[in-house]
């Protein structure tokens, strides 16, 4: 008798619990299917001309459902940015190889950021204007997320190379990765401004990050000594 209460108990509570888990999938279906369609739709048509009852018409929903989603189109956008850059940044670390300087690690991460970018380039204007000021302070977190994915990679680079590069003991690595993507950054916006080719910003890029990489070695003991010989 108890045994059976037992039985049934639990599977009244498998029972109420199901119908929670199909509402979480069909939110997550739903999502899955706004954000391919704004995708679509972004590639398509471009970021401007592309209009929220457009994406939702392409997700098979209603305007005033996707709004439950995202409050505007640059929502969407950032939206998509941040699983496509996510997927682009994790496979471009896994690739890099542990065993050539940093400075030629960074540069195949960062330049499959740029190859990224390179694609749409209306696009991408349209995001960074986004994403460096957010209008909706929902969107933060996305933001986050992304960034701590990318700097914890930069750190982890930093951090292959510590001993075959003589970087200084006691560094913080999400710093330094904060610091090394900032660099990149301001670059990528005067591509994107059109201050300069693509190709000078990634010669500078190289240059910066090498000045950069420099500031994180341990000094050298060469110069003292030979200062020490020629007063001898």
């Amino acid at each position: 008798m108890k045994q059976a209460a037992t039985a049934r108990a639990a599977k009244g509570k498998a029972g109420m619990a199901s119908p929670v888990g199909r509402r979480e999938r069909n939110k997550q279906e739903k999502l899955d299917r706004i954000l391919a369609a704004a995708r679509e739709l972004f590639a398509a048509k471009g970021f401007s001309d592309t209009t929220t009852q457009e994406i939702a018409e392409r997700a098979d929903i209603g305007t005033g459902t996707l709004f439950l989603y995202a409050k505007s189109k640059e929502d969407l956008l950032i939206m998509v940015f941040k699983d496509e850059m996510i997927e682009t940044s994790q496979t471009a670390f896994r690739k890099v190889s542990p065993d050539t300087p940093i400075a030629d690690q960074l540069m195949q991460v960062f330049g499959a950021m740029v190859a990224y970018h390179n694609r749409d380039l209306p696009l991408a204007r349209a995001l960074i204007r986004e994403i460096t000021i957010l209008a909706n302070p929902d969107r933060r977190e996305d933001v986050r997320s992304l960034m701590r994915i990318i700097y914890s990679g930069i750190g982890d680079i930093i951090a292959g190379a510590h001993a075959r590069e003589k970087i200084r003991p006691g560094l913080d690595l999400l710093l330094v990765g904060e610091a090394l993507f900032g660099i990149y950054y301001v670059g990528l916006i005067g591509w994107l401004n059109g201050q300069v080719t693509k190709q000078t910003f990634l010669k500078r890029l190289r240059t910066k990050l090498a000045l950069s990489i420099d500031g994180l070695r341990l000094p050298s003991t060469a110069p003292a000594r030979a200062a020490r010989s020629g007063k001898t």
